[in-house]
């Protein structure tokens, strides 16, 4: 195969935005489509190297996975191998099992799998996964498995059948991705289905370039290729998170990336910039660089309060670029052009990724062993002062035991394995008022604080159902469960977004709960407190850290500083934009609806006449592990708010009406 420097100046373009987007630059918010851009490149060459290679009669599959293998993994070993080391030095319990246990998908080609189970890939929170990157090599190297033996199938037939072929999957799996992207984003995101299309591209233009066209006139090769690349610029400087991806809208970097392919030839404006020697330097080492970057951002996420300053990130950036060119030099060229014998090759390849796969089982398995990892992260360290809880996930998970054990001590009345819906919330005392608590986690919250409060258990009974509120339309098994059937009044409680509906399903859905006699009770959203690196800390854990930088451990002292500083921030009202449409839209609601009952949540967080909002308390148990929901602590404390400012007294009423009017159908 001929080489074409522009390639390598290509893949310069795709792997810089991609790590300028990790590294937070606001200007490249769409760096994250140079991995679109890596596919089609994928794509164009593993065709052009197997097509080539069949076409002569010389393909063979097992000297393919010996290229792949001595491209792919020895650089993939090195940093795999060092980030365990500085994992170990620098994550603590849980983040460390988690990323212990990403190198079983890494090892196994399945990573995208594993993220895909769990991250959010534009929720900040995945930027702390050393390994989260690897996910795209996941695909690739799936791709690498399958395209294969699916060209060897169909060669036999000809070239007109493969294209076929080629089409067909290219046109079924942007379809998945068109309808995956709206209904489950993050599988159309991480999973090869809702890929293949991009890496289908690519092999378009290495079958185009095949059959020899005339080539273009000078002028349409150097338009054609510079539209390419002002395509994937509009990207890189236009698409943000908010942007669906992959989706029809992806066609944009990827056209521009096949533009270049095809049409940046020998004496073009795009060739010559794209063959100096910077960017063919960087293309050189794109792979290494796309390696590092990721552990070396997320290491130094883990090693702060709040995202690292802009030269932080410079500096590593340039670091990254470093230890690229030295793990190429030393790690990557030797190997690709060392004559090895094969199966040493294939035996050392097999054992260091089983290597790695035993790891990641055994900590996975082991998950509660004490493997004294995170000692040299200063934020990582316990801090040994009365209660205070340095994992925020911990908490987060902690709240849902109350509910949870609560659950338990109640009798089933059908099938109890598949949720709380037939479970005999209300059985104990029928005089009392039933409500039904709706909504997701925030709901969930709320039930925990009805739970704990004396004065309000002595006068209903609640249930849960979970859900988004935007799901809840006219089919919902809701209406049908034994729980709104039996409901005197519902509580719709949750952190209503527009965008996905929930706003648009309020109005329906009161009419519809009033229709069935129920009374409605609509709780606002709760005011965001700000979090950072994705909820990894509060604002009260910035309180705490930098109270101790200056020597104050007097728990009192840290704890006026912290509940001061989330007062002054609601004060000033400085919160999401989705808070504030959501609560204008129930204010509307209200409006609208005199009966219908709403609450507002900072009437119990914050007491204005002391200007404090509470935030922990004096054995330094914080109560939001994150922007706005309540721990387990802060559940207890506030159950005794809401009855001390009388927080629940609508409802309460609502209590009192339905006894009164057993009692007088009694007499």
């Amino acid at each position: 195969m001929k080489y074409r420097s522009e390639i390598d100046g290509l893949r310069s373009v795709a792997v810089l935005p991609v790590i300028l987007f990790h590294a937070g630059s606001s200007l490249f918010s769409g760096g994250f489509v140079g991995v679109d851009i890596f596919f089609v490149i994928s794509g164009y060459l593993i065709t052009t190297i197997i097509v080539d290679e069949l076409s002569r009669g010389e393909f063979s599959l097992l000297r393919f996975y010996e290229r792949r293998a001595k491209r792919i993994l020895p650089a993939l070993c090195l940093v795999s191998v060092t980030a365990l080391v500085l994992g170990w030095l620098l994550l603590q319990n849980r983040p460390f099992v988690e990323f212990v246990r990403s190198l079983l998908g890494v090892a196994t080609f399945s990573s995208n799998i594993l993220f895909w189970m769990e991250a959010d890939y534009f929720d900040t929170t995945a930027e702390l996964k050393p390994m989260l990157h690897t996910w795209s090599l996941a695909v690739e190297e799936q791709f690498y498995i399958f395209f294969p033996l699916l060209l060897m199938l169909f060669w036999r037939f000809g070239q007109k059948v493969v294209l076929y072929v080629l089409i067909a999957i290219f046109l079924v799996s942007l379809a998945l991705a068109q309808w995956q992207v709206r209904t489950d984003p993050m599988s159309a995101f991480f999973l090869l289905h809702a890929r293949a299309w991009e890496l289908g591209i690519g092999a378009f233009c290495a079958f185009y370039l095949r059959a020899g066209h005339p080539p273009l006139a000078a002028g349409l090769r150097n338009g054609l290729s510079g539209l390419g690349l002002g395509l994937i610029a509009v990207a890189v400087f236009g698409f943000t998170a908010e942007t669906p991806t992959p989706s029809l809208i992806t066609l944009v970097p990827t056209v521009g990336a096949a533009l270049i392919i095809l049409f940046a030839t020998s004496g073009t404006l795009v060739q010559r910039l794209l063959s100096t020697r910077a960017m063919v330097g960087v293309g050189l080492i794109s792979y290494s660089a796309y390696l590092w970057h990721q552990p070396l951002f997320a290491f130094t996420r883990h090693n702060s309060l709040e995202e690292p300053a802009w030269y932080v990130m410079a500096a590593l950036i340039a670091l990254t670029l470093l230890l690229a060119w030295l793990s190429w030099k030393y790690v990557e060229t030797p190997v690709r052009k060392g004559r090895y014998p094969r199966f040493k090759l294939f035996g050392a390849s097999a054992t260091g990724l089983a290597a790695f796969a035993a790891l990641g089982f055994l900590v996975h398995t082991y998950e509660q062993a004490n493997y004294r990892s995170g000692q040299f992260n200063p934020h990582d360290t316990e801090i040994s002062l009365l209660d205070y809880e340095n994992d925020n996930v911990l908490l987060h998970m902690a709240s849902y035991v109350p509910l949870r054990k609560y659950s338990r001590q109640l009798a089933c009345l059908g099938n109890c394995e598949t949720g709380y819906s037939d479970q005999a919330w209300y059985s104990d005392d029928p005089a009392k008022l039933r409500l039904l608590v709706v909504g997701n986690s925030h709901a969930r919250d709320l039930f925990n604080m009805i739970l704990m409060s004396d004065r309000t258990m002595q006068s209903l009974r609640p249930a849960p159902f979970f859900t988004e509120i935007a799901d809840v339309g006219p089919d919902s098994e809701m209406f049908g469960s034994r729980n709104y059937r039996d409901a005197d009044a519902v509580m719709i409680v949750s952190r209503f977004k527009a965008a996905r509906g929930d706003l648009d399903a309020l109005d329906p859905l009161i009419t519809r709960m009033w229709n069935d006699g129920k009374s409605v009770i609509l709780v606002k959203n709760i005011f965001e407190f700000p979090s950072y690196l994705g909820g990894r800390w509060t604002l009260f854990d910035k309180v705490v850290h930098a109270a101790l930088d200056e020597g104050i451990t007097d728990v009192a002292t840290i704890l006026a500083r912290s509940n001061r500083q989330h007062y002054d921030l609601y004060k000033d009202g400085a919160t999401e934009r989705r808070v504030i449409e959501a609560n204008a839209e129930i204010d509307r609601l209200k409006a609208a609806y005199p009966r219908l009952i709403v609450l507002d949540r900072m009437d119990y967080v914050c007491a204005p006449r002391e200007e404090t909002c509470y935030s922990g308390n004096a054995r330094l148990q914080q109560y939001f592990p994150d922007y706005g929901h309540h721990t387990v602590a802060g559940a207890e404390f506030f159950s005794g708010r809401i009855d001390e400012v009388g927080w629940l007294d609508p409802v309460l009423e609502l209590a009192d009406h339905k006894h009164t009017a057993q009692n007088s159908a009694t007499q």
